[in-house]
């Protein structure tokens, strides 16, 4: 069902020297009768396509085209994830939706964590109608840019306790080892760099929220011990749209595919209707 036959909106930003692992391509879900209205589904920092699988199956079973492209410098390499910067991140994105708007009479935004945030920037430029704001990395308290900035002096990631969890149901095509791979390459490290680079993105997106005329639902966990409740209640009371918030209390901060099964699909049920 998922064709990974999609442009490459990387061109013109860092190109990767790795190739991304099968979890990490960029992939759609395309009707066989031409349809109007266009998904562009954005995946979170250190993440990868793969990860909007639940969402775009939902949204392509409820009529629509679901796209989701990858950043450059994710899902390939940590060598790759620190060459690239959040000018890329945000050009890919902003490329991918560009071109959806050529092709479509109506293109939503869906954006995970700092997907979110990128939808917020990408929704205010473009004047996006319809976004769902998953988790947004609109405030994280745990991201201060002066420490972030002291560490980086000294070095340039630090090693965190990972490991991977079964209770998250993946919902992609992938190789039973994408996950190790990855974790070792990215999420078992902190980055000084590109903590700064995703709070550059956080910062641009809350100084965007007044410019975003679009209507926003914002999805929050309260399961999530990264990004509180009060950034979606950000999105909603800054923006200019017809907002409205959505409190989980048993998801985290993973939505897109948390373990608590009847949170998770409460969540993709609202996140089809708001653009249904």
């Amino acid at each position: 069902m998922f064709s990974y036959d999609v442009p490459d909106y990387t061109k013109g930003f860092y190109q990767d020297t790795v190739s991304p692992v099968k979890s990490a391509r960029p992939w759609a879900l395309v009707h066989e009768d031409s349809v109007q209205h266009a998904v562009l589904c954005l995946h979170g920092y250190n993440g990868y396509p793969g990860e909007m699988a639940l969402p775009g199956l939902r949204l392509f079973e409820a009529g629509m085209d679901v796209y989701a492209p990858r950043y450059p410098g994710h899902g390939t390499s940590a060598t790759d994830f620190l060459a690239s910067r959040a000018d890329d991140w945000i050009g890919t994105a902003q490329a991918a939706c560009t071109d959806l708007l050529a092709r479509y009479d109506d293109v939503s935004l869906v954006g995970h964590s700092m997907g979110g945030a990128l939808a917020v920037i990408i929704g205010a430029r473009l004047d996006i109608s319809r976004l769902v704001l998953l988790a947004p990395a609109l405030v994280i308290p745990d991201l201060k840019r002066w420490q972030v900035r002291l560490i980086s002096l000294f070095t340039r990631k630090i090693q965190r306790n990972w490991k991977s969890d079964p209770s998250f149901v993946m919902f992609h095509e992938g190789e039973p080892d994408d996950d190790a791979y990855l974790g070792e390459q990215y999420w078992k490290w902190r980055y000084a760099d590109k903590l700064l680079d995703l709070d550059s993105i956080r910062r641009l997106a809350v100084e965007s929220l007044p410019r975003l005329s679009g209507d926003v639902l914002a999805i929050s966990g309260g399961q999530d011990e990264t990004v509180p409740p009060q950034a979606c209640e950000l999105a909603t009371g800054r923006g200019q749209g017809n907002n409205s918030h959505l409190h989980v209390p048993g998801c985290t901060h993973l939505i897109p595919y948390d373990r608590d099964p009847s949170a998770r699909d409460h969540a993709m049920s609202a996140l089809v209707h708001w653009l249904a």
